[in-house]
């Protein structure tokens, strides 16, 4: 079966559909730390319902702020905030967090501040970092390598990679993975794509970022888990795999980076 690596969703129907399609398990990542008591309940929910033998994927969360609320949380999320969440089982990494230059160039400053108190907290629990990256490569490797020279070693994903051969070359030397989205199934998304066909196989992840980016045929509406299907299919065109050794590839690429999931 496949995992989505990254998504967004609020309701369990959502989550029972992509099982339906073939999704065994999913990350519902963390945009906000105010949010997170209701994602727990979500995964505590999928949880109950495996244990009682009833067919459902498996759900995990992650913690973080998202760039967009760097300059709002700035004065109330610290790195003891983000540590003390992670305390949970259901939290296996640290994020969405990061850079987005794109749409908050006026605020770099504080997005920077912010997703350096991440990279703390991810150092400090060894936990790895989902990284939102934006038009802000130079600074996101730069506060990724003084992550690294205070801690020795970092461990995270670009999530929905966007960037090109460069930055995934940085990237790679720094040891992350990179996640494709359903970016990769657009005609503008071409060069994207090729990054991934050129990326170890060891180090790429899938994800929808649902309910944004749907992958065509579904460009356009509503994304959701189970469409994750059609960016499997795609990367495996790009690595010439089967797309259920795309899926098997994939998934055993999650449980390694996220040692905290339990397959």
């Amino acid at each position: 079966m496949l995992t989505d690596s990254h998504c967004h969703i609020e309701d369990d129907e959502t989550a029972l559909r992509a099982f339906q399609a073939g999704v065994g398990a999913l990350l519902n990542a963390g945009k906000d730390l105010d949010e997170a008591l209701e994602q727990l309940l979500m995964c505590e929910r999928f949880k109950k319902l495996r244990d009682e033998g009833k067919e459902a994927p498996q759900m995990w969360t992650s913690v973080g702020i998202h760039p967009d609320s760097a300059p709002e949380k700035l004065d109330k999320i610290q790195v003891a905030d983000i540590i003390k969440a992670t305390e949970n089982p259901f939290v296996i990494a640290i994020g969405e967090c990061g850079l987005d230059y794109h749409y908050g160039a006026e605020y770099k400053h504080e997005q920077k501040e912010m997703f350096s108190r991440h990279i703390k907290a991810a150092g400090m629990t060894g936990l790895p970092i989902m990284i939102h990256q934006r038009e802000a490569e130079e600074d996101t490797l730069s506060l990724i390598d003084e992550g690294i020279k205070e801690f020795g070693k970092l461990t995270g994903v670009i999530h929905c990679f966007t960037s090109d051969e460069n930055f995934a070359k940085e990237v790679l030397k720094r040891g992350f993975y990179i996640s494709a989205s359903g970016i990769i199934t657009f005609k503008s998304g071409e060069n994207i794509a090729m990054v991934f066909r050129d990326y170890p196989k060891d180090k790429i992840l899938i994800e929808t970022d649902s309910p944004y980016l749907a992958p065509v045929p579904y460009r356009g509406k509503v994304n959701e888990p189970a469409y994750v299907v059609k960016t499997a299919e795609k990367l495996a065109e790009l690595l010439g795999l089967a797309v259920d050794e795309v899926a098997k590839l994939t998934t055993d690429n999650f449980y390694r980076l996220y040692k905290k999931a339990k397959g």
